[in-house]
């Protein structure tokens, strides 16, 4: 059969939220596909938090998942910083209020595996299908008119495009990598050398809302090289401790019992709220705690020939700010947009074609890359201080200056609003006044686009993007100043 007889089929390897998400959207997007999932099941074995932002409701709204999904998620109306130490407080926030103003929604926490059960329950049958579990992937091939994928149980999936969907020591990725420098794919037990580096580890845990605490409430206890964090929801609430190791490493780490236990017996006596201490808070856990390393970086190259990827395979974001899994999602909006749009003139794309689309997905997924990995980063380190100016930061620049507020509505909010969403799927749930309007909005059905659509906003917009950056410097200013007339 020639390239031109062929249907196209995307294979994807991993079965993650990432995957489950591009499910949803290929579905809707008419996009064959199969997903393959080397665990015995989808759900993880220990269950963690998950963020939702702002502009991946805007998604769940297109594919209608919003109802289904609200059971399981939680608000988070207060915010406060404090001493992991003596659990003092430094500043208090309502995030909720302002990211409804300017977004239309908030920022929303589920349980893990509570989300990743809805993202699979509301699948048609005709999808959940084609989500094949225990398949190992060991090798890729690549032709002129198609792809195949080797598991370890013998079987092969062939297909037109491979996506990498398979997190941070993506099988994808590496034999990508070799394949792309004209090397022999190296044995799959032979371990791939991580392209991201490791300065925290998290040892965390879920556990009923602890007496005597409020629901909705994002406790972060601050220290040197070390910070706490307990997050209230309706009914449960996530516990954890993030230590700076002794020395930065790309090597992959495998923890033990004994090492979930060090850490608590060395941490214990630190607050996870006020009056609560990180050893009573995980004294409620029933079960055992999780400890991961938590990797940071990104991959410069991110697809080659009929092969792309996407999620934890091309970029890793500590967790603080909640940016991973919605940075996924933004990859697979992306490129099921530049996809479907290629596969509506063309079903059955040329390896060039592909290769043009992948490299115009990259581009335009990089844009804000830096900014999202620096927020990430930021975060972590203003809570688990690395340097002193991340401790005078904490305690003294934000509470006296705003800053969270002036963070939030003139750095994240510019990058918020800038986020796309599928072009031709109705959205029905977004409010028609926003605080800060976003940029990309779905255009009916039929609509001919080379670009996605984009609403004008008044230069007005921009030049208060420029004030507000100015005016967030003139307050660091501000603050610094302070902190050295109380020393």
């Amino acid at each position: 059969m020639s390239a031109s007889q062929k249907p196209f089929r995307a294979v994807i390897v991993g079965g993650g939220l990432v995957a489950l998400t591009a499910a949803h959207i290929f579905t809707k997007a008419g996009i064959d596909f199969v997903i393959l999932e080397r665990h015995e099941n989808l759900l993880p074995e220990i269950g963690s938090l998950l963020n939702i932002w702002p502009p991946t409701f805007r998604v769940l709204d297109q594919l209608g998942l919003l109802d289904a999904m609200e059971p399981v998620l939680n608000v988070v109306n207060r915010g406060v910083s404090m001493s992991a130490e003596d659990g003092s407080i430094f500043s208090e926030l309502d995030p909720d209020v302002l990211f409804v103003k300017h977004h239309g929604y908030g920022v929303r926490v589920a349980h893990r595996p509570y989300f990743i059960e809805v993202l699979y329950q509301t699948l048609p049958d005709s999808a959940k299908e084609r989500i094949k579990l225990k398949k190992h992937v060991v090798n890729v091939n690549v032709s002129d008119d198609g792809v195949s994928v080797e598991c370890a149980d013998g079987t092969v999936e062939e297909g037109s495009i491979i996506i990498g969907a398979d997190g941070v020591h993506s099988r994808v990725r590496q034999c990508m990598q070799a394949l792309a420098a004209g090397k022999l794919i190296p044995d799959r037990s032979q371990p791939s050398k991580s392209p991201y580096l490791t300065t925290f580890r998290m040892l965390f845990g879920n556990i009923p809302v602890p007496p005597g605490q409020d629901t909705g409430v994002n406790y972060e206890g601050a220290s040197e090289r070390v910070s706490t964090q307990l997050i209230t929801g309706k009914s449960q609430a996530w516990i954890g401790i993030y230590e700076a190791i002794d020395k930065p490493t790309s090597e992959r780490v495998r923890y033990t019992e004994q090492d979930k236990e060090k850490i608590l017996e060395k941490w214990g006596h630190l607050y996870a709220a006020p009056g609560l201490r990180i050893r009573d808070a995980f004294a409620l856990q029933d079960g055992t705690p999780g400890l991961i390393s938590l990797e940071e970086g990104h991959v410069d190259n991110w697809k080659w020939k009929r092969i792309v990827l996407m999620g934890d395979a091309i970029r890793k974001l500590e967790p603080h700010a909640g940016l991973g899994y919605n940075s996924g999602v933004i990859d697979v909006i992306v490129l099921a947009n530049k996809l479907r749009r290629l596969l509506r003139t063309d079903p059955s794309p040329t390896t060039e074609a592909l290769e043009a689309v992948f490299a115009k997905y990259q581009a335009d997924r990089k844009k804000d890359e830096p900014k999202i990995d620096n927020m990430s980063r930021r975060r972590a380190r203003t809570t688990a201080w690395l340097s002193p100016m991340n401790k005078i930061m904490t305690k003294y620049i934000a509470p006296h200056t705003n800053l969270a507020y002036y963070s939030m509505r003139y750095i994240m909010a510019p990058i918020i609003s800038r986020v796309p969403v599928l072009e031709w799927l109705e959205e029905k749930s977004l409010p028609e006044t926003l605080q800060v309007p976003y940029l990309y909005y779905p255009v009916p059905e039929g609509a001919e686009l080379e670009d996605p659509v984009k609403r004008s906003r008044s230069s007005s917009y921009g030049l208060s993007i420029l004030t507000g950056t100015a005016a967030l410097a003139a307050l660091a200013a501000v603050g610094f100043q302070y902190y050295r007339k109380l020393h």
